[in-house]
This record gives structure tokens, C-alpha cells and sequence, in this order.
């Protein structure tokens, strides 16, 4: 297979135009000839047997690629290599030698040949293998040099860019001292940002001199609020070590009057977005799940084995689910009582292990499951499952970003009947949490995430669904040490049980439980097969 793939891209990359070879062998250029064949291109080669008429073919046809032998007449195959970047030639070039010297090659590859080759007995059969990998290296260099003229081009514009920025931006050296400004620090204060620079910043902006842009001294970025001259600026400084030099670059936003309207629009905002987050969810993931559904249904149709028919349920299964998750996310959005059944919390907890159980296997995290026999809870299985797979989630990335191969993740049940509660403990050994963020990691929409990697809105809709179920959700972290979160779910109240089935009466008194061995490292295999 791999080796059609590398025809049909040698083919196409030609198409009509011509492959040259500069070499004075009649015979090889038949057995050359009998090679390409086979690619369908020994239309495509052409054959000379000197540098001078290899330049001038190259000036007059469209050739694609050059393979020169190191000795020719005249000009030899170092020669042509210089040649060609002298007039700016620059298609591959694959340097044809007698020995393989070393040497030879480095010298090859210095003068500019994509690639070198010893003409040994059978040299012609490895012909196709080189050109290929020569053609590579020349797409990479191609490459290469875009994206440097596209440097070149953003320095040309770096200035402009800097200066059409309307935040303050400014680089101050050790003393304070302003060193460089854009134009909308200096026209703020009617000077051009060749008149600030060497003034201090609290002579520019006429503050106490220890209320001034002092260097952060700390050696990481920094962010903080500060109200200057009745306005309040978000303030970033930035450290840069410039040679021996230590510098600090500085961004202040004028946040006054976003400030005052923050306090109007949080919540709104919040709740506008996640209306927009979850139609978009629902229009963009019902639509091909349906399609998926569909054609799930139609191959069940068509083969009826059964080890078919139990991946294709998976598969529907799957589906559905992830349909229910979509309308899960409505239901919370919109504050509806969600659908509630008896649950095994174990059970629940291991299907959302099965959802992941490739990426933890894949991460080599291992999973400890520590399970009491505990009484079912009156829950929407959906939901908790949501809950479990979203912490389940957060701790696999967690323990990934240590490129650790001793991960592991502990899922623990207790039952408390004192407190009539079944308490799920999910505890990892990744980086752990920082104080200072704890307090936030239920807020909507707050996530220490790079951008695209995550919304802000799992532990907030998680927080949501458990305390929808009148249960609580916590969080224990210490840096370095890892993180625990525990889930507290009340055990369901013979109320609440009147409109279930006579047989799940059981359940309530504590003569049933789903679950009924505590699973350790022993009991069902910490990390999975």
C-alpha cells in the first residue's frame, strides 16, 4: 500500500514535466529508464550527458528534479551544484557519486544538492526511494523560506501593529526608566513616543514615585489592578531579560468603564453565553448523531452476527447517549427536574471509566477503585455519569501534563447512614490546584485551560447537577500532592420511592446493594488490562 502511495505522489509531482539525468551511461539510462517504468514516467526523463547542455535544458524545459553525476566533462557535478545556485536555480538536486566518501557527501550537500547516492551495482533501483526524499527536503525548504519572508513581512509590520494598539504599552529598564512606548501612551499625554522615552514612569504619569512602575522583581508576568488619575487600569508587566540587560514590558487597559458595568452584566452575560453554547451544542451534535444512529440501524440490518451486532449496539448506545448528555446540558441550563431512577453509584461510576478506558491505557494512568457496599441513590444515571466523567476528565489531563508513568486515579464509595448519604471520594497524584484558584474552580466559565482546550463550564455544570440532586461537591488539593474531590449524594427517602416499582422496596432498608465487594488494587485490577 505504502508503496502505490509513493508512486502516485511521484507521478502527480511531475506530472508533464521532466526529471533530468546528467550522466554520459548509455546503459544505465535504460535500466533508469526500466525503473521509472514503473511509475508510469519514462516519458518524464530526459538524459544529457554534460552539466553545460543540463543547465541549458533546465533554462529552456520545465524540469522538476536533476539527478548530476559527480564526474562530467567540463563542468563537473560540484560545478553544476554551484552553477545552479548562482542563477537561482532551485529545484531538487541528487548528487550521483562513485564511493561513498563521506566527505563527498557533506561537500555535496554544502554546495546544495537535496540529496546523495553511491552508483553502485543495482544504484538504479533506489533511484525512485531518493527522489522521493529528495522532493520532501525540497518542500520543506520551500517551506522554510515562506515562513521566513513572512517573519521578514511581520517585522515590516511589528512597529505599525505596536503603535495601532490602544492600550498603553510601554518597556521600562531596571530604574523605572521608560526605554520604549507605543503612540497611544505618548499621545494620551500630547507627546510623540520619542518625547517619553528616558522619563520616569511617575513623572510621566505624575504618581507617587513608589506607586510607580517599579520591576517586577519576582521574575514571572504579573497582573493587577490599579487606579490611576480616577481611572483604573488592569495592568500587566512582563519580565525580559535582554542580554545582561533585565527589562520589564508593561500593558495597561483601561478597564473604568467595563469596571462599572461588570457588576450589571455578570450574571446575564453568563447565562446569555451558556444559552448560546448549549443551542449551538444541540443544533451542531443531534444532527450527525442522527445520521450516525441511522446507519448503525441500517448495518445491524445487513449483518446479523452477533459479535457484530454487540459492537454495533455499542455503537447506538454511544449515540444515545451522547444525545442525552446534549439534552442534559439543556435540562441544566434551564433549570428542569431531571429524570431519576435507582442507581448503583458503582455501576455508574464504572461506565464513565469505560468511556475513557483507551485514553487511560493509552496514558498508562492506572485506576484504583476502592467501592463499599453502598445502598442506590435516586439520581438521573446521565447526569451523575456527566458529573463522574468530567473530574475523570480533568485528572487524566492533569497527571498527563507530568508526563508521569506512575498516574493513578482512586474512585472510593462509602455509605454513611448516620448521615444517610453515600459519599464518592475521585482522587489523582497530578500537579495539584493552586490555593489562590480553589475558590474559583466552580465559577461559570473560569479555566486555567489554554484557549480551545476548554470551555470553563464542566465543574460549574457539575456543581449544578449534584447540587440539583440536594447533594454537595468539594474539593481538597494541595500542590505537588495531588487532588481529591468528593461527592456527597443523599440516599433517596421512602417519599421519594412511593412511585417506583414494590421491588426496588429493598433498596430503602438496606436488604440490597448493587456493587457488593470492595473493589481495591487487588479485587478487579488497578490499572486497566
Amino acid at each position: 500500500m505504502e508503496h502505490h502511495r509513493s508512486q502516485s505522489k511521484i507521478k502527480d509531482y511531475f506530472g508533464d514535466a521532466s526529471l533530468l539525468f546528467i550522466d554520459g551511461s548509455l546503459l544505465d539510462h535504460e535500466l533508469i529508464r526500466m525503473v521509472f517504468r514503473r511509475y508510469e514516467m519514462d516519458n518524464n526523463l530526459e538524459f544529457v550527458s554534460s552539466a553545460e547542455t543540463g543547465l541549458d535544458i533546465i533554462k529552456r524545459q520545465n524540469v522538476k528534479a536533476v539527478f548530476v553525476n559527480q564526474v562530467l566533462p567540463g563542468l563537473d557535478g560540484f560545478g553544476f551544484l554551484r552553477e545552479m545556485r548562482k542563477r537561482g536555480i532551485r529545484i531538487p538536486a541528487i548528487m550521483m557519486m562513485l564511493t561513498g566518501n563521506e566527505e563527498t557527501a557533506l561537500r555535496a550537500l554544502r554546495e546544495g544538492a537535496h540529496d546523495c547516492l553511491t552508483k553502485g551495482v543495482r544504484y538504479f533501483d533506489s533511484l525512485p526511494l531518493i527522489l522521493d526524499r529528495a522532493l520532501a527536503r525540497h518542500e520543506l525548504e520551500l517551506e522554510r523560506a515562506e515562513r521566513d519572508n513572512l517573519i521578514i513581512e511581520s517585522q515590516r509590520h511589528w512597529i505599525a501593529m505596536f503603535d495601532a494598539i490602544t492600550d498603553f504599552i510601554f518597556m521600562t529598564d531596571a530604574e523605572g526608566t521608560i526605554v520604549k512606548a507605543n503612540r497611544a501612551l505618548s499621545a494620551a499625554f500630547g507627546k510623540l513616543p520619542q518625547d517619553i522615552i528616558g522619563m520616569k514612569c511617575h513623572e510621566l504619569f505624575g504618581i507617587d514615585p513608589e506607586e510607580s512602575c517599579i520591576p517586577n522583581k519576582s521574575g514571572q508576568p504579573h497582573t493587577e489592578e490599579r487606579s490611576i488619575n480616577d481611572e483604573i487600569y488592569l495592568i500587566s508587566s512582563f519580565p525580559l531579560d535582554y542580554g545582561d540587560k533585565p527589562l520589564t514590558i508593561y500593558i495597561m487597559k483601561n478597564i473604568s468603564e467595563m469596571k462599572r458595568l461588570k457588576d450589571q452584566l455578570y450574571h446575564s452575560d453568563k447565562l446569555a453565553s451558556l444559552g448560546l453554547l448549549v443551542s449551538g451544542v444541540a443544533h451542531e451534535i443531534n444532527n450527525p448523531l442522527t445520521g450516525i444512529t441511522a446507519y448503525t440501524e441500517i448495518l445491524r440490518m445487513k449483518f446479523p452476527d452477533r459479535d457484530m451486532e454487540k459492537e454495533l449496539r455499542k455503537i447506538l448506545e454511544s449515540a444515545d447517549r451522547c444525545k442525552k448528555i446534549v439534552a442534559n446540558l439543556l435540562t441544566f441550563s434551564r433549570q428542569k427536574t431531571p429524570s431519576r431512577t435507582l442507581e448503583s453509584i458503582n455501576d455508574i461510576i464504572e461506565r464513565a471509566i469505560e468511556l475513557r478506558i483507551y485514553w487511560l491505557r493509552s496514558s498508562d494512568i492506572e485506576i484504583v477503585r476502592d467501592y463499599d457496599v453502598v445502598k442506590s441513590v435516586f439520581v438521573d444515571s446521565q447526569q451523575i455519569q456527566q458529573v463522574i466523567l468530567n473530574i475523570l476528565l480533568n485528572a487524566e489531563q492533569a497527571i498527563s501534563e507530568l508526563n508521569r508513568n506512575d498516574g493513578t486515579i482512586v474512585f472510593s464509595t462509602r455509605l454513611d447512614n448516620a448521615g444517610q448519604k453515600v459519599i464518592v471520594g475521585i482522587s489523582d497524584n497530578g500537579p495539584g490546584i493552586p490555593k489562590d484558584i480553589i475558590p474559583r474552580i466552580f465559577d461559570p466559565f473560569f479555566t486555567t485551560k489554554p484557549v480551545g482546550s476548554g470551555t470553563g463550564l464542566g465543574l460549574s455544570i457539575s456543581h449544578g447537577i449534584i447540587t440539583e440532586h440536594g447533594g454537595s461537591i468539594t474539593v481538597e488539593s494541595a500542590e505537588g500532592e495531588g487532588t481529591t474531590f468528593t461527592i456527597e449524594l443523599p440516599l433517596p427517602s421512602r417519599t421519594e420511592g412511593n412511585h417506583v416499582a414494590n421491588d426496588y422496596a429493598d433498596f430503602f432498608d438496606g436488604e440490597k446493594a448493587v456493587g457488593s465487594e470492595k473493589q481495591t488494587g487487588g479485587a478487579r485490577g488497578t490499572k486497566e488490562p
